[in-house]
């Protein structure tokens, strides 16, 4: 399977009644571009079960992002290893090209990013740990390593383009 066979109205579909979400949740789900990239990503990597692993990633997406198990995936000082490691749970893409992985990888992380500038302020306030403010990571570093990542590749480009992730937040 491939980008051809990428259907992400189904895919967001099924997952959403696999969740059991609300229309309001299957509505967000079905608008987030960080949802739709990690969907797109066994696909564009060529997985050998692309349909299997997109549903097993955004299922892992909606928990982390949503709902009372979120707190368990919130960044922690462990997690300042690599720009990578908070998306950890869903890196692995069997069989996929890596070149595609990794670039699909580094716009998620890219969104990611974004997110932790937006929310510096709050995050201070509220004690919330994030890597920027604690020093870290180099918001401009990180966005340059990334950046180059997340361009070594055009797979993508028609889901979120590079430009696109840095200019986005994870939402859902």
């Amino acid at each position: 399977m491939s980008m051809v066979d990428f259907d992400w109205t189904a895919l967001s579909e099924l997952a959403a009644s696999a969740l059991l979400l609300e229309p309001d949740e299957k509505d967000r789900l079905a608008s987030s571009k960080a949802a739709r990239l990690v969907a797109a990503l066994p696909y564009a990597a060529g997985c050998s079960k692309p349909e299997r692993l997109a549903l097993a990633h955004l299922a892992t997406v909606w928990i982390a992002s949503t709902g009372p198990a979120r707190s368990a995936f919130d960044h922690t000082p462990e997690d300042d290893a690599s720009y990578l490691t908070r998306l950890a749970p869903i890196v692995d893409h069997p069989s996929g090209d890596p070149a595609v992985v990794e670039a699909g990888m580094a716009r998620l992380a890219l969104m990611m990013l974004a997110g932790y500038e937006r929310d510096m302020a709050a995050d201070a306030v509220a004690g919330q740990y994030n890597p920027l403010n604690a020093g870290a990571w180099d918001l401009e570093e990180a966005r340059a390593a990334l950046r180059e990542a997340a361009e070594s590749d055009g797979s993508l480009d028609t889901i979120v383009s590079a430009q696109e992730a840095e200019a986005s937040w994870w939402q859902l």
